[in-house]
């Protein structure tokens, strides 16, 4: 019989050491998860309270650099430009919160390197904060005015022909690279390139307009060397515009040409699309 109780007297004794341990347990996990979420709503507070610029909408440290470069050198037909929007759409809801969107024209580079057309950060839009860490609507409503209506304008604008007599674009790849990605703040940060253009270089040193070079030959050469520059670590996306004359001035080799020589600068190319028309 005593032993009987001694028995009982050890299996009461662990569970309730199993008790007090599973109690535990749930009071380990139930603070963690307070903390956690007392973590979420206060970075979700300190990202919605950044002092950002007046007018560009930047905090003075972005998340990362999207720039889209462009270069029209024909009027755009209504398919071109239809879908030319259809992409700006999509580019606009792939910018993050506080990411910097640039444009910048294709244009000769003189004494002094491109200067963008439009500098903008997204300040984040309704989804990004709730009633408890911020205003959606107010949020929405810069998001909507400062962010996406001035880049649709300046997208607008540059959908007219600008009449150029040259496309340096390789020139003014190098011209971003070196005012915008290779900036120390932008060290691990997402980099992305959008050439938006026919692809057809023409300048007095080259111009494919007489043909696309062997480009074995190009990558070796003292132009290119001329116009390269260090591309590591950017995402490169080709949009190209079809021109009235693409079966001979735009052959098929041309974005596998382009391929080629941002990979030779340390850059990957991720998408190359042809714009419809």
């Amino acid at each position: 019989m005593a032993k009987r109780q001694q028995k009982n007297r050890r299996s009461a004794a662990r569970q309730r050491k199993a008790s007090e341990t599973s109690k535990a347990i749930r009071n380990i996990v139930v603070i963690l998860v307070l903390v956690s979420i007392v973590a979420f709503f206060y970075f979700r507070s300190v990202l919605g309270n950044l002092t950002l610029d007046d007018e560009t909408l930047c905090p003075s440290e972005v998340v990362g650099v999207t720039a889209v470069l462009v270069d029209v050198t024909d009027p755009m037909n209504t398919p071109q430009r239809q879908d030319f929007r259809n992409q700006l759409d999509r580019l606009l809801g792939q910018i993050g919160r506080h990411e910097k969107l640039l444009i910048v024209k294709v244009d000769p580079v003189g004494d002094s390197l491109l200067i963008p057309v439009l500098t903008r950060c997204n300040p984040g839009s309704a989804s990004d904060v709730s009633e408890v860490d911020g205003n959606p609507k107010k949020l929405e409503k810069q998001h909507r005015e400062g962010f996406v209506a001035p880049m649709e304008e300046a997208f607008e604008g540059l959908m007219e022909a600008s009449s150029a007599a040259r496309s340096p674009v390789m020139e003014s790849v190098q011209s971003v690279a070196l005012s915008e990605f290779q900036k120390a703040e932008f060290e691990g940060k997402r980099k992305r390139l959008i050439v938006a253009s026919d692809l057809l270089q023409n300048t007095d040193q080259v111009s494919f307009y007489q043909g696309l070079p062997q480009v074995d030959d190009f990558v070796k050469s003292q132009p290119f060397h001329r116009v390269s520059t260090d591309l590591s670590d950017i995402k490169v996306e080709l949009w190209m515009l079809q021109r009235d004359d693409s079966t001979r001035t735009q052959p098929k080799a041309l974005p596998l040409f382009w391929e080629r020589i941002i990979d030779e600068q340390g850059g990957q190319v991720t998408r190359v699309y042809r714009v419809s028309g």
